[in-house]
């Protein structure tokens, strides 16, 4: 091999894969929207660079882009570019003012009876990988982005660790605050369900493969639209919701703080006490249909027999082939 052929790019190598490839995304959509390509706008003067792109930050927040978007088209076209860091003064103040707002609207957390309406919602359309995910992101406390990072090799099935460990657990070996990170599993109903589910992955699938084969994307899709379904489109919840929730749920019912920084992955205890403090007043102030958090306390006593149930007799609606906004939704 010649020594050409062989080279590779440090520049490249300078982020994590995931991140490399939010930033590209992200900056091909901010250039689709200029309708420029990547040399043209470069040949730019920095200053009207700086003000097509705040207009894209602008536009971004107005159509409901999730802000975490427009940061990355931002980092991305730096990434590409280096000498615009200093010249994109109007556009970092835009993000500046759209993270004051989002700080200021917290998502909301979802109850542990909500979560379980929605995840039966989802089996009983097919949508089987996205039920086992809200369950498990609710009990891990887990983030969308470890939630849909999780592999088939993460997850600790009965027996892997012999006596070091009987029960199931979820391995994540990259998390917003370190590596190589641990959740136990402590609820017997979703651990069986998430066992039933890997071992139906595991039967077409290597165990490098992804547990749950969607983006973070097509997840936020299908929440929106099976709350719609459910009664409580009226609420902004999104992914992060289901860790938000658990958190909150825990500690309800008696997890001490550092329990909850323990198995939630905080580093900070002021943020984990915050997050809490937060959580509870929002749940507290949300106004669910009656007869939804009746049906979830019903789901409760039944969970794992009807799951399972579910997933044996609903023909699977594949994550990859089928959109979210089509889906057909029943209770």
């Amino acid at each position: 091999m010649s020594q050409h052929s062989a080279r590779v790019s440090l520049l490249d190598l300078a982020l994590a894969p995931a991140t490399l490839r939010a930033y590209n995304k992200n900056l091909s959509s901010f250039l689709t929207h200029t309708r420029l390509t990547l040399q043209q706008l470069l040949a730019l003067q920095p200053k009207h660079i700086d003000h097509l792109l705040a207009g894209y930050i602008q536009h971004s927040y107005d159509i409901g882009v999730p802000y975490d978007y427009a940061s990355y088209a931002l980092n991305g076209l730096i990434y590409r570019s280096p000498d615009l860091r200093l010249c994109l003064g109007k556009s970092r103040l835009c993000l500046r003012g759209w993270q004051r707002v989002k700080s200021s609207a917290s998502h909301p957390p979802l109850s542990w009876e909500l979560t379980l309406v929605l995840a039966v919602t989802m089996a009983r359309s097919g949508y089987h990988a996205e039920a086992v995910a809200s369950l498990l992101a609710f009990h891990c406390f887990l983030r969308v982005g470890e939630l849909t990072r999780l592999r088939i090799c993460d997850v600790v099935m009965p027996g892997r660790m012999g006596r070091a460990h009987s029960g199931m657990a979820v391995c994540l070996p990259l998390t917003k605050t370190g590596r190589n990170q641990w959740v136990s599993l402590l609820d017997s109903a979703v651990a069986a369900i998430l066992q039933h589910w890997v071992s139906r992955r595991s039967r077409t699938a290597a165990d490098t493969d992804l547990v749950f084969p969607f983006s973070p994307d097509h997840f936020r899709q299908l929440l929106r639209r099976a709350c719609a379904v459910t009664g409580v489109g009226h609420i902004a919840y999104v992914p992060h919701s289901f860790r938000h929730g658990g958190a909150t749920d825990a500690y309800l019912h008696g997890a001490t703080i550092e329990q909850i920084m323990e198995r939630g992955r905080w580093k900070a205890m002021e943020s984990a006490k915050r997050y809490i403090q937060t959580g509870r007043v929002l749940l507290a102030n949300q106004r669910l249909p009656q007869a939804v958090t009746d049906l979830g306390l019903l789901f409760h006593e039944t969970l794992e027999p009807l799951m399972l149930r579910l997933m044996a007799s609903v023909p699977l609606v594949s994550s990859r082939s089928s959109g979210a906004r089509r889906v057909s939704f029943r209770l």
